[in-house]
């Protein structure tokens, strides 16, 4: 992709898994989209046309405006070639949800990437401790952001509905925190997230009502069922519903990315309460489960790059 003269700025983000991004915009309403896109999730801007680069793992964006584009349309394929041309819809006054459509399909393409190389979108808040993560995943409503704000020190929430997870380069499944993208619907305050750091993933807690609060150990197919609702909640515009066998294939590579997922990342039910300190149960549970080696925190044996594995969805 050659960038027009004028286009000398670039939004630019990069992923645990070694995927990289530059997004351009050609024209002063995609300009406002890429801009809206690169505050919500702390893109870094460089100035000046983009450098010829042949690596692998680089992407390139360019956003135009055209108006024929349907708005429902929200589904994506993944990048090819390393760039793509992606259009998005005028913003008219009297439709102020367009801007939140069009950063919606912009991140999505993204995610999409990342689920090509073993990556998940899952709706769970994302907390840190000590340079680690947990997810709390939940459906919407059930108090994923109660619980992120309920948190005590030393532990942080970086996002509090949606988390990107990637495998990088060695095999550790790290966690990205994802924009609130409801903050931005029917002129709503929306929100900055620091979407290029990440975090190790040290488990996953399903969140779970009670009167008090205590984990319980999810095996592993309960784990993959809970998990594959999360990923289908948070990546409902990724796909359409299965209709052409390229779609199957998109479904059956999200179900071989969940399966790897809960063979190597711990997964509990975390039963919480209103007003109890259910992270002191996840802390417990951290601490005092397998040792990193039976869990294999960090590695997983099968090549994780330049590899078309035969799905077999076993955990």
């Amino acid at each position: 992709m050659s960038l027009l003269p004028d286009q000398k700025r670039l939004h630019t983000l990069e992923f645990a898994d070694g995927c990289s991004w530059e997004i351009a915009a050609g024209d002063d309403q995609a300009g406002a989209v890429v801009s809206r896109l690169g505050r919500a999730m702390q893109m870094r801007m460089t100035t000046g046309t983009a450098v010829s680069c042949h690596h692998d793992n680089l992407h390139r964006l360019f956003v135009r405006t055209a108006a024929h584009i349907s708005t429902p349309n929200l589904h994506l394929t993944p990048a090819s070639n390393n760039s793509n041309v992606v259009l998005c819809t005028p913003n008219p006054d009297n439709h102020a949800g367009i801007m939140f459509i069009n950063i919606l399909r912009l991140s999505l393409l993204m995610a999409r990437e990342a689920q090509t190389r073993g990556g998940l979108l899952i709706h769970g808040a994302l907390a840190e401790r000590d340079a680690s993560g947990v997810i709390l995943a939940a459906p919407g409503g059930t108090g994923k952001s109660t619980a992120s704000n309920r948190l005590s020190p030393p532990w942080r929430s970086l996002c509090d509905d949606t988390t990107l997870v990637v495998r990088d380069l060695e095999g550790v499944f790290r966690a990205h925190p994802w924009p609130t993208w409801s903050r931005f619907l029917d002129g709503g305050s929306g929100g900055t997230w620091n979407v290029q750091r990440s975090v190790p993933l040290k488990g996953i807690f399903f969140l779970a009502r009670a009167g008090d609060d205590r984990v319980e150990p999810a095996g592993r197919a309960q784990a993959a069922g809970l998990l594959a609702e999360s990923v289908r909640q948070a990546s409902m515009f990724m796909v359409p519903d299965v209709v052409t066998d390229a779609d199957r294939a998109q479904h059956l590579e999200r179900f071989d990315n969940i399966c790897a997922l809960v063979r190597v990342v711990p997964a509990h039910i975390l039963h919480i309460s209103l007003t109890g300190a259910f992270w002191l149960e996840i802390e417990r549970t951290l601490e005092g489960g397998p040792k990193d080696s039976e869990y294999q925190w960090s590695r997983i044996s099968q090549p994780l790059r330049n590899q078309n594995p035969s799905r077999t969805g076993t955990f």
